[in-house]
């Protein structure tokens, strides 16, 4: 199997907290949030497929 490209889960994951708790002090620019907020989308993203991929995986293994 190809290792896909972008981050690990962990490290999407970590870096999707700090977004988190960036956008929860509320000290940013509209400009500076909107753009965290897409960056988290996208990490979350990530994450869900990454989670996606593991459960095939899994499913596939308990089949066999």
């Amino acid at each position: 199997m190809a290792k896909s490209e972008g981050p690990t889960f962990e490290a999407a994951l970590s870096r999707l907290q700090e977004i988190v708790n960036r956008l929860e002090e509320g000290d940013l620019t509209l400009e500076e949030s909107v753009a965290l907020f897409e960056e988290g989308q996208r990490l979350a993203d990530r994450c869900q497929n990454l989670l996606d991929q593991a459960e095939l995986r899994v499913r596939q293994i308990s089949e066999t």
